[in-house]
């Protein structure tokens, strides 16, 4: 029995342990490291200027679907929901910093994003 107990406390805290560790991740194709990010202000103040194009946006992701086919990213005081389309998103920690790359697609009643690549960065630092 004390071997079970332990070998449950070890494998419990190797689990924890990469968990902790793991930093930055990505995922799809993410955009050159000298991209200039589009304000999500921006984008969301003039749709049809954006319409067709990609940009690369830099916050936070507030939520994610349980299915993995979407998340919330939040930029100052602004958030979207970002449709993540044929790249397949690992599971993120609510709060990290993320930097997207997406299509803007000017729907009729909302803008509508896509991911092209997502960047994740540690939590409390850039992606």
């Amino acid at each position: 029995m004390k071997t079970m107990g332990f070998g449950r406390a070890v494998l419990l805290c190797t689990m924890m342990g990469l968990t902790a560790c793991s930093g930055n991740r990505t995922v799809g194709q993410p955009a050159p490291a000298n991209a200039v990010s589009t304000p999500l202000a921006e984008i969301l103040a003039s749709p049809e200027a954006f319409d067709g194009q990609t940009v690369v946006l830099n916050g936070i992701l507030t939520g994610q679907c349980a299915s993995l086919c979407d998340f919330t990213y939040a930029e100052d005081r602004q958030s979207v929901t970002i449709f993540m389309g044929s790249v397949k998103a690992p599971r993120i920690a609510v709060g990290r910093p993320v930097r997207v790359t997406a299509t803007v697609h000017r729907g009729e009643r909302q803008v509508v994003l896509t991911a092209r690549g997502l960047e994740v960065g540690s939590k409390g630092g850039a992606p």
